[in-house]
Parts: structure tokens; C-alpha cells; sequence
């Protein structure tokens, strides 16, 4: 006996059919067969012609190496296996039209709000702003997610990020720096710093703010440590505390006084992070461009500029 014919060989970018055997599409025609009970039916169920329907059921049935039909009067009936087969071809239809339907699903509409992503300050930046962003962006719905955890823009957790430094090298991903955000020590007006309780932040979250306050209190103890920079700002506000909080906060209060002129190593640089999946979308490019708006004509304020200060330690 001679040795078995080679497999044709596929040209670049080809995939081998699943288990090296049957591909999605004869497993496709060979159901509407068998449900049809004729040629003539599947090729109008799947819109193609009734020899293109006999030339690929051949070609599957040979590439298979079985009969899955015996030829009666004007009927294709299956056979034992095909029978077999016929019900393991409906699950894969089913389940490939379950996966368009969830493909379908997943993909945001072109009406979607626009989800963005940010830190807690920021974060508080935009909700101070938010009905300007959306009626600059032509009455978009947007959505603000406040959370130190980095959401991936390429898998759709987010459609703008507003990030600090640390800007994705990712290929499909568009940063554009927009800012920096400045912090400083703060107490309230009618609060004697020299003895006001000192907050911290955990070394964690910002080891170089840390470090500042430290310096700051000069071996005075501190009361409490707190990461987010807006619960900080709450305790200077409402507990009397001193302690550093974002610029922005801090200068347009009027109750509470800055201390020292915001320091540069504690400073962030702001970025706006896009992906070209979201940025396909209208909605997504007009909240970028009020993002950009907004940033520009809050440079002077996240900055922390112009204040004058006063206090010692």
C-alpha cells in the first residue's frame, strides 16, 4: 500500500480547520442540510448557490472520510453519523450565534455615555465641571469612575483615562499631556497651625508627600495618615487639621489659608490617555476635546498659582 496523500499545504495567514478537520462553515452548511433536508433549502437558507452547497458537502464529507447522507427521491436523509453529527452541529451554531449576540452586546453604541477614569482629586475636578464637559461635548452622558486602579482602555473598562506620570506604552493608546497637579499645606483660617493636628498620607501612596509633612512638622506627631488627597482636604476643612491637599481645593476655599508655596517634587503631571478602539466613536472625541478645553483654562488654578502664602512651621 502507498503512503497516505500529504495534507495540502495552507498559504500564510490560513488557519488548520478545528481538530485538523472540519472547518466552521462546512460544519454550517452540513446542518442546514441536514435540517433542510435538501440542497436546494440550505443554499436559500444561507444564501448561496445550490453547486456551491454540493461542492462543499462533498468536499467535507471526503475530508471527513465518511457518508453523512444517503441520496433519495428528492431528499438527502443522514445516515447514522451524520444523524450523530447533525446534533453536534446545532450546538456549534447555537454557540457561534450566542457568541455574535454577545459580541453584539458588548460593543458600546454609537449614544453610549463616555466613561472616564481618574483619581480621587481629579476626579473631583471633573464632577465640579461635569455639566460644562457634557454640554461642551454636544450633551454626551458621561460617566466618572473614581478609583486608583489603572482600567485597561484596550479591553473596554474605560473610554478616557486621566492619569498621573505613568502614561501606557501600549501600541493603539494616545496620551497628551494636559497639566500638573500641584499640592500644599493648608490649614484653616481660624486655626493656629503651630498646634493644629498634622495628617499624613501613607508612604504607599506618596512617599514624596509623606516626606513633606514630615519635614514640615519637624518631629511633631502625626495624627492620622490618609491617602486620598480629597479626604485630606475634607479633614483640614472640617477637623482643623493641617495637612496637603490639591491646589484646586485648597485656593478656591475661603476658609482655609495656604502655608507654604506648593512644593515642585510633590507635583503630578497630568495626562489624557485615549485608545483607538473608543476614539472611533464621536461622543468619545468631542469629551476629549471639552477635557482639553477644561484643563487648558484650569492650568493657572490645578497649578496653585498666584496665591500668596503665609505661616510658619
Amino acid at each position: 500500500m502507498g503512503e497516505p496523500a500529504s495534507p495540502p499545504s495552507r498559504r500564510d495567514g490560513e488557519l488548520a480547520s478545528p481538530a485538523g478537520r472540519a472547518s466552521w462553515d462546512d460544519i454550517r452548511i452540513f446542518n442546514a442540510v441536514a435540517v433542510g433536508g435538501s440542497m436546494a433549502m440550505a443554499a436559500e437558507q444561507l444564501g448561496l448557490s445550490e453547486a456551491t452547497v454540493a461542492r462543499r458537502l462533498k468536499g467535507f464529507e471526503t475530508e471527513l472520510g465518511l457518508q453523512l447522507f444517503t441520496r433519495e427521491a428528492n431528499r438527502l436523509v443522514p445516515t447514522a453519523i451524520g444523524m450523530e453529527l447533525s446534533a453536534e452541529a446545532g450546538l456549534v451554531e447555537s454557540a457561534a450565534r450566542r457568541f455574535a449576540i454577545r459580541a453584539d452586546a458588548a460593543r458600546p453604541r454609537a449614544d453610549a455615555p463616555v466613561r472616564i477614569t481618574a483619581t480621587t482629586s481629579i476626579s473631583l475636578l471633573l464632577t465640579m465641571n461635569a455639566t460644562a464637559i457634557s454640554q461642551a461635548a454636544g450633551g454626551v452622558e458621561i460617566v466618572i469612575i473614581s478609583t486608583r486602579n489603572r482600567l485597561d482602555l484596550a479591553r473596554g473598562e474605560a473610554d478616557i483615562a486621566l492619569r498621573m506620570t505613568r502614561v501606557p506604552g501600549e501600541p493603539g493608546h494616545y496620551a497628551q499631556k494636559v497639566g500638573r497637579l500641584m499640592q500644599a499645606l493648608y490649614v484653616r483660617r481660624d486655626i493656629d497651625p503651630a498646634t493644629a493636628p498634622i495628617i499624613s498620607v501613607n508612604r504607599e501612596t506618596s512617599s514624596r508627600i509623606d516626606d513633606h509633612i514630615m519635614a514640615y512638622a519637624a518631629g511633631r506627631p502625626i495624627a492620622a495618615r490618609v491617602g486620598d488627597s480629597a479626604a485630606r482636604y475634607e479633614s483640614i476643612r472640617s477637623a482643623g487639621a493641617l495637612s496637603m491637599a490639591p491646589c484646586f481645593m485648597g485656593d478656591a476655599d475661603p476658609g482655609l489659608r495656604r502655608l507654604q508655596p506648593p512644593p515642585e517634587q510633590t507635583g503630578d503631571d497630568i495626562f489624557l490617555v485615549s485608545h483607538e478602539i473608543s476614539r472611533r466613536r464621536p461622543g468619545v472625541v468631542a469629551v476629549l476635546t471639552a477635557l482639553r478645553r477644561l484643563f487648558k483654562e484650569r492650568q493657572a488654578l490645578l497649578a496653585g498659582r498666584s496665591v500668596e502664602t503665609s505661616g510658619n512651621p
